[in-house]
């Protein structure tokens, strides 16, 4: 009997085994689903920050055809054309100034983009890791 007992001992230990690995594999599934969560999240303030940036661009471009249009006017006189060139002056300004922050938000999106990119890129590599686990082959 003691055979007997030996191979129960070793099938419960078996077992007991069986079900650590089980727990740590759900543990493993949370995390992703997790980190699938944060993904999402990241990619729809991505997409927000692009729709912002659209809007933006379209500001700009109707602010170049509002430029377009002073000039126009401006070149009917010459005495209109020196009030117009001060004015052209200040709203170049407030477009370069306009510009500049443009630049400046749009450096700001691909400086996320490129964490975005790395972030994906680190998960991706973790979930890997993760299931050649699960499947009991080494990364």
């Amino acid at each position: 009997m003691p055979q007997v007992e030996e191979r129960i001992d070793v099938i419960e230990r078996d077992v007991t085994d069986f079900k650590n690995h089980v727990r740590l594999q759900n543990a493993m599934l949370t995390k992703c689903g997790e980190q699938l969560s944060d993904l999402r999240m990241g990619q729809h303030e991505l997409q927000k920050g692009q729709e912002e940036l659209r809007a933006t661009t379209a500001e700009l471009r109707a602010g170049q055809e509002e430029l377009r249009a002073i000039t126009d006017d401006l070149r009917t006189g010459q005495d209109e054309l020196r009030k117009g060139q001060e004015e052209l002056r200040g709203d170049t300004a407030a477009i370069r100034e306009t510009l500049e922050d443009f630049r400046g938000l749009f450096a700001f999106v691909m400086d996320e983009i490129r964490l975005q990119k790395a972030w994906r890129e680190e998960f991706s590599d973790k979930l890997a890791r993760v299931i050649a686990k699960s499947e009991g082959v080494d990364a």
